[in-house]
């Protein structure tokens, strides 16, 4: 049969229990009885032929048969949130945002204000290079902030371009009388001096690393900490030099002493996009809008 041609509330049923793999959760979520999640439970069985759950502990562990049946929904009851749910009063008001590391001097303030104004419980997760798409389908994370526009798109989450930047190299008073004298640098420039790599992520995986990769190129890394803060004392104390995003260090307060170039090639050019729910709540709305509103003067 087709699944979509179900009973409405006993699929809601399904796709909570799929979810939070609790009977109390769903019930409350849909503000019913526990006893009325279990007999919609055992309509579903009866219906599909299939047990589509098994019991550990307190917890409803879903079958195979049940996760594909989730999958086919997801996108619907994602985006639809607010209208099949609906919210509970007077919840705790939680929000996920998963951002590159290089975005923090220019989002965390504004998101201790946010906090602080919205009543929220406020996170902030490092991106790393993988798709989020069910993390943001299933509510575990509300917004993700990534450099790129490759990812799998579906009709429950909305995109938006935030615009583009280019890659700059940074460099301290060490290396000042070998660049002093240069207004930018070739994309393949960058594997003739030694490195400082501050992202979260491993080279193998970093974009700048595999472009350079493709010309037989490789950046000798000297250096690597996965942390931005620790940039600028690093490079006024070595000749290294790091490749930032330019909105990083023009948000950044520890600038003393440090220079930037910026790489000359297209392959420099990085475009900001988000992604989150169509279906939010207008807090998260608003929120979400108030964070593109701050980064996009940093995008052009």
């Amino acid at each position: 049969m087709n699944i979509l041609q179900m009973d409405m509330n006993l699929l809601k049923v399904l796709y909570l229990l799929t979810s939070t793999g609790s009977s109390q959760k769903t019930a409350d979520r849909l503000g019913i009885s526990t006893s009325a999640v279990s007999h919609a439970l055992a309509r579903l069985r009866e219906v599909l032929d299939e047990p589509l759950f098994r019991r550990e502990g307190h917890r409803q562990i879903p079958t195979l048969f049940a996760l594909s049946l989730k999958e086919k929904l997801t996108p619907l009851f994602s985006s639809l949130d607010g209208e099949l749910f609906g919210h509970v009063q007077d919840a705790p008001r939680n929000f996920t945002l998963v951002a590159p590391p290089a975005l923090h001097p220019i989002l965390l303030p504004l998101l201790a204000q946010k906090s602080t104004l919205v009543n929220a419980d406020i996170r902030c997760q490092n991106f790393e290079r993988r798709s989020w798409r069910n993390e943001l389908l299933e509510g575990s994370i509300d917004m993700v902030i990534a450099v790129g526009h490759h990812q799998q798109r579906t009709s429950a989450l909305r995109y938006e371009l935030l615009g583009s930047t280019r890659l700059v190299a940074v460099f301290g008073p060490p290396l000042q009388p070998v660049l002093q004298h240069k207004s930018g640098l070739a994309f393949s420039e960058l594997a003739d001096y030694a490195h400082y790599y501050c992202h979260p992520w491993p080279q193998a995986e970093n974009e700048l690393d595999r472009q350079l990769e493709r010309q037989g190129l490789q950046r000798r890394i000297q250096l690597s900490c996965a942390d931005y803060a620790q940039l600028p004392p690093v490079l006024r104390a070595a000749p290294l030099m790091a490749v930032v995003p330019q909105p990083w260090f023009s948000a950044q307060q520890d600038k003393q002493g440090l220079l930037t170039l910026p790489i000359l090639d297209n392959l420099a050019i990085g475009h900001l996009f988000s992604y989150y729910r169509q279906g939010e709540v207008e807090w998260k709305k608003r929120l979400i809008s108030t964070l593109h509103t701050q980064l996009r003067p940093y995008y052009q």
